[in-house]
């Protein structure tokens, strides 16, 4: 059975430099604070039981980049680099690191075209993505025991593979 999910607002260290090697313990608060992360920046409305069933889920990201023209696709690129970062702690591959950093760029560069870009930004959620990466690695690795099962939900249904949900 997968361990349950507690949302982690702060990463599971305070201060430089992070720890070399992950404990049970850090390794569950750290992918915790990544799916949160995720989920807020990606699909928020998710969190919220009256529109957890919504075929359109909305986040932070897509907002602050309708509202800040220019540099909104830009902050949103810099939170998706936060969760690519914290990614590597549970020993990534680099070819899964350049898929994560694609999507990014997809993301934040669709976010530069005037109406379409925040059509693409509402539709494609590229730190849920990100997050499906990172799980697929994570269910390969040591650190197996974090792995939650896919979810039966609009997102795996759209993609078409399993990613985070809770």
């Amino acid at each position: 059975m997968p361990p349950s999910f507690n949302p982690v607002f702060l990463p599971p260290w305070v201060g430089f430099p992070p720890p070399k090697t992950l404990s049970p313990r850090v390794a569950k608060q750290l992918y915790d604070h990544i799916r949160t992360v995720a989920f807020y920046l990606d699909a928020m409305t998710a969190l919220v039981p009256q529109t957890r069933d919504s075929p359109v889920q909305i986040g932070l990201e897509p907002i602050i980049a309708a509202v800040i023209p220019l540099v909104g696709p830009l902050i949103g690129f810099l939170a998706g680099l936060y969760i690519v970062f914290l990614s590597l702690f549970f020993d990534v591959s680099w070819s899964d690191v350049v898929y994560m950093l694609f999507n990014l760029c997809l993301d934040a560069g669709s976010g530069y075209i005037p109406i379409l870009g925040n059509i693409v930004d509402v539709a494609f959620k590229a730190n849920l993505a990100n997050l499906a990466i990172l799980e697929r690695h994570i269910r390969k690795s040591k650190y197996a025991y974090l792995a939650v099962a896919p979810p039966k939900s609009w997102w795996s249904a759209w993609m078409g593979r399993g990613t985070a949900n809770w």
